[in-house]
């Protein structure tokens, strides 16, 4: 199939990976659906089409409701290829973090990307073609302090990936996980949730989690990379007939899981801890200035 009549659905192109993936891959000849929980968000992603002079469909889909979901793919399937991007953050130790906080966690990271993904590949193995791209994260492989929810999450995305790949293979469906590291996306962002008990000074994890979101804000974020890097490669993704079942994205990735293949993992846990106490030291007394 020539890349101009392969229709895609990406979700979460309000911000992020996925409005930039939305507009790279309709500049690249891909007839694009770009959903996005709520419409009233949709502004920065029209202004990025306008300015990059390309079109897409821009559609409602909040992928934690079934109804929804059936809508979408009913009146713009069917789909050559399925971006599940969507999801949320919600940053806070475990221990702090409600029940409901990380459910609506799994809802979308997990459970979202699954349904959407049940509900589009049927009309693939009609088709027999079909490739399902499933954003995960470095989180996935390695975990994620003070995100124990979203690495959970992504670990669950990444395992389904694998488990379906097999699956899905007597049908021409290929099926891949994306593996980035840190990039400058809104979800660690302004789109980022702190657990609702984040500031409660009765826990025993008060101090650590001022410290987590400072090591955040102060060294993590400043050096993120360019989302533009990710969303050139799902896009050079969807445009090769024989991708790799994995892409992890980011030298901060690669360090990681080159450390974790090595066995030597624990040291970059050793220095990150390390950052966490500095920067929770730093915090107190901050604090104690003020």
């Amino acid at each position: 199939m020539e890349t101009k009549r392969k229709k895609v659905l990406i979700t979460g192109c309000s911000s992020g990976f996925g409005l930039l993936t939305a507009v790279s891959a309709a500049k690249a000849g891909f007839d694009v659906v770009a959903t996005m929980r709520n419409l009233d968000k949709d502004v920065d992603l029209r202004l990025a089409l306008d300015a990059a002079n390309v079109n897409a469909e821009i559609a409602e889909l909040d992928v934690t409701v079934p109804q929804s979901i059936k809508t979408v793919v009913r009146r713009y399937g069917p789909f050559d290829i399925l971006v599940n991007n969507a999801g949320i953050l919600m940053g806070g130790s475990f221990l702090n973090i409600t029940d409901s906080e990380m459910r609506s966690v799994f809802e979308t990271d997990y459970f979202g990307a699954v349904n959407l993904t049940r509900e589009v590949v049927p009309e693939m193995i009609e088709r027999h073609f079909g490739l399902i791209i499933n954003i995960a994260s470095l989180a996935g492989r390695v975990g994620h302090l003070f995100n124990a929810a979203y690495g959970a999450a992504k670990h669950g995305l990444i395992g389904f990936s694998r488990s379906i790949r097999l699956e899905l293979k007597p049908f021409n469906i290929k099926v891949v996980s994306v593996e980035p590291g840190y990039f400058k996306t809104e979800v660690i962002g302004n789109n980022a949730y702190l657990t609702e008990n984040f500031h409660d000074r009765n826990s025993p994890m008060f101090e650590l989690n001022r410290g987590f979101l400072r090591m955040m804000m102060k060294e993590v974020i400043p050096k993120a990379g360019n989302p533009q890097v990710v969303a050139d490669k799902i896009v050079k993704i969807m445009q090769t007939s024989r991708p790799r079942n994995h892409y992890i994205i980011g030298k901060d990735a690669w360090f990681a899981v080159i450390a974790q293949q090595l066995g030597l993992l624990r040291l970059v846990e050793k220095a990150v801890y390390a950052k966490l106490i500095r920067n929770t030291q730093r915090e107190i007394k901050r604090k104690q200035k003020m």
